[in-house]
């Protein structure tokens, strides 16, 4: 279950990273 929750973890992290990219990027 810890595996899990840090992959998921991880997976929201990145996209989140890449949805604020794109925002700076001006693309959203």
């Amino acid at each position: 279950m810890e595996r899990l929750q840090k992959t998921i973890a991880k997976a929201g992290i990145a996209s989140r990273r890449k949805a604020e990219e794109l925002i700076v990027n001006g693309k959203v």
